[in-house]
C-alpha cells in the first residue's frame, strides 16, 4: 500500500467512526414505561439488562430488557399474545396483555418513524 492509501484509509476511519458509535448508542436514555390497569407501576432503563416480574389481580407477566430491547417472556393469560409479540425496541411500541390489562411501552428520545410509503 501506499502513503496516500493509508490517509484515505485514515480519513474513512475518522469519518465512520463516530457514525458507528451514534448508531451503537441510540438506544442509549431509552426506557420502557409499565403499566398496570393504566397505571404507570414502573419504568425500565433499556440499556440495564434484567428480568422483571410483574402480578396484578389478574394474572402475571414476567418483562426481560436484553441489549436494548424488551419483552413480555411468560404470563398466564390465556392467549399469550403478548408474548408472542416479541421484543420491542422503537419509540412508542408497545405489548399489551388485554387478560391482565398490562402494558409495556418504549420511550426514547429518537425520533424514528415506521412509515411506509
Amino acid at each position: 500500500m501506499k502513503k496516500h492509501d493509508f490517509i484515505l484509509l485514515a480519513v474513512i476511519v475518522i469519518i465512520l467512526l463516530p457514525i458507528a458509535i451514534l448508531l451503537l448508542n441510540s438506544s442509549k436514555g431509552a426506557t420502557a414505561v409499565v403499566k398496570s390497569d393504566g397505571k404507570v407501576i414502573d419504568t425500565l432503563n433499556l440499556a440495564i439488562n434484567g428480568t422483571y416480574t410483574y402480578k396484578n389481580d389478574n394474572g402475571y407477566n414476567i418483562v426481560e430488557v436484553n441489549d436494548g430491547k424488551v419483552r413480555v417472556t411468560e404470563a398466564d393469560c390465556p392467549n399469550q399474545d403478548c408474548v408472542n409479540k416479541g421484543y420491542i425496541k422503537r419509540n412508542n411500541e408497545s405489548v399489551i396483555c388485554l387478560p391482565h390489562r398490562f402494558e409495556v411501552t418504549v420511550k426514547s428520545k429518537d425520533n424514528e418513524y415506521d412509515i411506509i410509503q
